[in-house]
């Protein structure tokens, strides 16, 4: 005979199960995030992965040989930093389900989120959920 605590243990569990396996799927997702950006005239293209890291530069055609040293530079870093942010914005888009209501993943990606408010906001849905399921810590 199982007793209603007994029950409850088994949902906490169940859904404890069920949230590892979506940690693991969103884990994957991000790794395999990248985005290609390619610079006018096609004088370069950049592909970065998740976390911005760069992992790939090529000149897909001789555009770059026609190019002054400052230009071809900012032709590099501007195709970076596009494909960097094209990258957070697709990696907020495949976190946001699993955060916190209220958390504007987009604005932590960007470094805007106060973090703070988020933890303490994270804090008080902790406490209100254990007090709803009468648990102690």
């Amino acid at each position: 005979m199982s007793s209603p605590h007994n029950e409850r243990v088994e949902q906490l569990k169940e859904q404890l199960q069920q949230q590892i396996v979506e940690l693991r799927e969103t884990q994957q997702k991000l790794r395999e995030v990248t985005c290609t950006v390619t610079a006018p005239r096609q004088a370069v293209s950049v592909t970065v992965g998740y976390g911005g890291f760069v992992k790939e530069v090529k000149f897909p055609t001789s555009a770059y040989k026609r190019m002054a040293p400052n230009e071809l530079s900012s032709a590099v870093f501007k195709a970076i930093a596009d494909a960097q942010a094209q990258v957070a914005t697709k990696s907020a888009d495949i976190l946001a389900p699993s955060m916190p209501a209220g958390v504007d993943v987009h604005q932590l990606f960007r470094g805007e989120a106060d973090l703070p408010s988020v933890l303490t906001a994270e804090l008080d849905q902790h406490a209100a959920r254990r007090q709803t399921m009468d648990l102690r810590s």
